[in-house]
């Protein structure tokens, strides 16, 4: 473990103010490009072997209201990418995730199913429900060993934490 378990335990319980700050100090390209970094070193094979076709032409929405925290991801040639709003002209996505900061950290780790959060009302998938579908079934399968060292040690010790306090 690398921080004390009190540490731990004051980050994730309050994720939420914790994160709503950083994304007030951090730019939103480098957010952007971050997160898009993560999305396609987790699709990299699925991309490459063209499991992932079914999103060309698509757009799939992320949303975390308690961070207040709204993606856009289409398909292109050879990778995901992030759509932005441009002039206020509004994002039409056919399928839209939506949970808390937590729950999305659990589907994530790949801790808990994403059919268990749906049936618990933790994440709400709207629009194209088969595009959906098969979204959630691509997350149960990326490879977390992809990650680096400090983003997969983050993840599991954030869900590590959230499923022990669960669990108490």
């Amino acid at each position: 473990m690398l921080l004390p378990k009190r540490v731990t335990t004051l980050l994730v319980n309050n994720t939420p103010p914790l994160m709503i700050l950083a994304r007030k100090l951090v730019p939103n390209r480098i957010e952007n490009h971050l997160v898009l970094y993560l999305v396609n070193t987790l699709s990299k094979e699925f991309l490459e072997n063209g499991d992932l076709d079914f999103m060309s032409g698509k757009i799939a929405k992320i949303s975390i209201p308690d961070i207040k925290v709204e993606w856009f991801f289409t398909k292109s040639d050879k990778s995901l990418e992030m759509i932005t709003e441009n002039n206020g002209v509004k994002i039409s996505p056919d399928v839209t995730f939506s949970g808390n900061v937590n729950s999305m950290i659990l589907m994530a780790s790949q801790k808990v199913d994403p059919d268990t959060l749906f049936f618990n009302r933790d994440l709400k998938i709207s629009g194209d429900t088969e595009l959906g579908l098969e979204i959630k079934n691509m997350i149960d399968q990326f490879d977390l060993n992809e990650l680096s060292a400090p983003f997969k040690t983050a993840l599991t010790t954030w869900s590590d934490h959230l499923l022990e306090v669960k669990h108490a």
